[in-house]
């Protein structure tokens, strides 16, 4: 098996036959996803850092990683004994890596990078900081003729998401767009993000593991409409409806052609953050075509879910619950049994329960059960050969999710499996106190993520705590369980509207001790509207019971303790219905209301 500072020795040769000095591995591929197909993991292959998040950089003498908070732990501890320097994002005094190369470079030397890996503001940023010392930049693929047995590009069978889940149809959503496009003055847009041409054109599939999704492209005119995808892979029913609703289907390759190929004065609308460099430089080296650079107008569209949406994702949460009540009572069963229990023991049972759900999917993400100290790893993945053993004391954190046709769940919940210490006690009360700080808020219209945010962080920053990631992130429809434009964090600056769906999970990651976080999706509804304006507040729609056992009461308010009685109330009343025998006893015990001792 090559080492790590094999294959950076070998990328060092292809830099230097191609005369550049330094090169960009990022994580990403030509849609600029978060979640990668292995055709693209080419950052994890040369690094062995395998987090969702993270850019690699190796110049002549240097090579360095640069990921945020959520995998300090994790690419430390995978990136011992290479070369690799880490790098720590948003940490002070810590450089970017457009900073340490614009630092490290000698005037006129050339950075190297894939063209179709980068964003268009990616570079633009790059070369505003490399204006300085006049460096150059150098769109190649350096990665190609060094990773032998690279995988295919994922081709897995496309099928349409019915009307009756996504609310409109394909032609529908087109017209939606149409009508963004005259509002910006355009004739036309570009779509590379995967779950943004997957909700326009009503079509899904299984090129990422855990995301519903094409590997393809589209274009919107406002007479016509183009989707490119390797077309042996739809299904002609697919085909069918597509060209029903008004879609040319073409080839995947054939987006570069149909670029250079407008040979009419035209507007495009494209978003820099999403299109790659390489589509970006087509279009602007097209003299019929005028770029405007705005945000994609699906990404807006999207993120706010319509009626039948809304009904179907919270059909999804309730068929989730219910699987979570299944696996608990097993679960629970198997410890007092002194059965052997790992961490992966645990994401095997949460797959298995949640398959037996009618219109189930798979999983939305890789299951995270974290045991103890594990849990300070945000985003630790259990593996056989390492993962832990569970005991009857302390906390196993799980985060998991699935995916069904109604709908895409996201669910965080710390289960306390023996005695705490009192630091954990406080530790969960405080995060749970953060969480119904922000699920029990009322905001008034025109509020951002970054105005909301706070309302959690402030729980646990009186006691001189942080997380070093964001308190929420949007969730798809059946589609990628981390999607915008909304989020909470403290620079987010989207505004929050009725209908947007939204993450709650505030935590507490202490290394070499626990992880604590406890975490629910939120649907934006109305509250009042009056002299002041519309004001608005979150719906939970995640139904599982939080764990009480760790809760110090005494810490609590007493509102805060009638929220959290009042959500176990509507979990009961939600997931009940479908539930039976022993089940529906472990459901009525763990949803009876608590006060103080």
């Amino acid at each position: 098996m090559i080492s790590v500072n094999e294959e950076i020795t070998a990328l060092r040769r292809q830099m230097k036959q191609n005369g550049v000095q330094a090169c960009i591995v990022p994580s990403s591929d030509p849609h600029m996803s978060e979640y990668l197909p292995a055709h693209w993991e080419s950052r994890s292959y040369f690094s062995g850092f395998n987090g969702s998040a993270g850019t690699l950089v190796v110049t002549e003498k240097e090579s360095g990683l640069w990921t945020d908070g959520r995998y300090f732990i994790q690419a430390a501890h995978q990136l011992e004994g290479s070369e690799i320097v880490l790098y720590r994002m948003a940490v002070k005094g810590v450089p970017t890596y457009i900073e340490f190369l614009a630092d490290k470079l000698k005037d006129g030397e050339t950075v190297g990078f894939d063209g179709k890996m980068l964003s268009a503001s990616s570079v633009a940023e790059m070369r505003e900081k490399f204006a300085d010392k006049k460096l150059n930049i150098k769109a190649v693929d350096l990665i190609e003729n060094i990773w032998p047995e690279r995988p295919e590009i994922p081709a897995t069978k496309v099928f349409v998401h019915d009307v009756k889940y996504a609310g409109f149809t394909c032609h529908e959503k087109l017209g939606q767009v149409r009508e963004e496009l005259k509002k910006q003055h355009a004739h036309g847009e570009v779509f590379t993000k995967l779950d943004c041409v997957a909700w326009l054109m009503n079509i899904r599939a299984d090129d990422i593991a855990y995301n519903p999704l094409a590997v393809s492209y589209a274009i919107v005119y406002s007479d016509s409409a183009f989707l490119f995808i390797n077309t042996r892979r739809v299904l002609p029913e697919a085909l069918s409806y597509l060209k029903e609703n008004g879609v040319t289907v073409r080839e995947y390759e054939e987006i570069d052609a149909a670029l250079e190929g407008i040979n009419t004065a035209m507007t495009i609308l494209v978003d820099p953050s999403s299109i790659n460099y390489d589509l970006y430089t087509l279009l602007k080296n097209n003299s019929h075509v005028t770029v405007k650079e705005g945000n994609d107008t699906v990404v807006g569209l999207k993120g706010v879910k319509n009626e039948t949406e809304i009904k179907n994702i919270i059909e999804a949460h309730v068929k989730d619950g219910r699987a979570l009540v299944e696996f608990r009572v097993k679960f629970e069963e198997m410890m007092r049994n002194g059965e052997t229990v790992t961490e992966c023991t645990v994401c095997d049972m949460l797959r298995k329960y949640r398959a037996k759900q009618p219109n189930n999917m798979g999983e939305s993400f890789g299951t995270i059960a974290a045991y103890n100290a594990n849990a300070a790893m945000m985003h630790y993945s259990p593996k056989p050969d390492t993962c832990s053993t569970l005991k009857n004391q302390g906390f196993l954190l799980i985060d998991s999710g699935g995916q069904y046709l109604e709908g895409t769940t996201d669910i965080t919940r710390t289960f306390v499996l023996g005695p705490l210490s009192r630091e954990e006690k406080e530790h969960y009360t405080y995060v749970l106190k953060a969480h119904i700080a922000l699920a029990s808020a009322v905001f008034l219209e025109g509020c951002t993520g970054g105005n909301i945010d706070i309302l959690s962080r402030e729980q646990v920053w009186k006691h001189g705590i942080d997380y070093r990631c964001g308190t929420g992130h949007g969730v798809g429809m059946f589609s990628g369980v981390h999607e915008g434009p909304q989020n909470l964090r403290i620079n987010n600056n989207v505004v929050f509207k009725k209908g947007m769906t939204i993450t709650n999970e505030p935590g507490i990651y202490e290394e070499g001790k626990h992880g604590i976080r406890t975490e629910n999706i939120m649907l934006v509804t109305d509250y009042i509207n009056n002299e002041y304006g519309q004001f608005y507040r979150f719906e939970p729609i995640t139904y599982f019971p939080i764990d009480t056992a760790g809760i110090l009461t005494e810490l609590m308010t007493d509102d805060e303790l009638e929220w959290l009685n009042s959500y176990h109330r509507t979990v009961y009343e939600k997931l009940s219905p479908g539930l039976s025998g022993k089940e529906l006893a472990w459901l009525k015990e763990h949803t009876e209301p608590i006060g103080r001792e």
